[in-house]
């Protein structure tokens, strides 16, 4: 049995899906554990922020980084950041990252695939320890 004082792994997520899920139900993600992937194309060691953009480049995700600072931030780097989602309104979202790890050479298709295929699984568990 898992320990429940222990922080959530996060949810694996495309940041597009972040987004369709603020526009739909705001308060499904508000303060939610995720996991995400994405390019580094923005950092500010001086107000710890981050901007990532997934594989297919749409929408920047904004990443809170005050609790991962310093880390090594080589722009168009590809990185995974765990944390907590923050909305301030319907197409405002921040990732209160408190993990972080350059994931370089991954290939994110593969990855992509591999979210889709477990995802079924998953939600099989989660149903077997209701």
């Amino acid at each position: 049995m898992a320990a429940r004082n222990l922080p959530s792994h996060g949810e694996p997520l495309v940041i597009d899906e972040i987004f369709q899920r603020l526009s739909s139900d705001i308060a499904s993600i508000d303060g939610k554990s995720a996991r995400i992937v994405g390019r580094l194309e923005e950092h500010n060691i001086h107000t710890c922020t981050a901007q990532v953009v997934d594989s297919n480049n749409r929408r920047p995700l904004t990443i809170d980084t005050r609790l991962v600072e310093p880390f090594n931030a080589k722009i168009g780097s590809l990185f995974q950041f765990i944390g907590e989602l923050d909305c301030a309104s319907n197409t405002n979202v921040t990732l209160k990252a408190r993990v972080v790890r350059c994931v370089d050479g991954l290939d994110m298709k593969m990855y992509q695939k591999a979210l889709v295929a477990q995802r079924p699984y998953l939600v099989s568990r989660k149903e077997d320890y209701s």
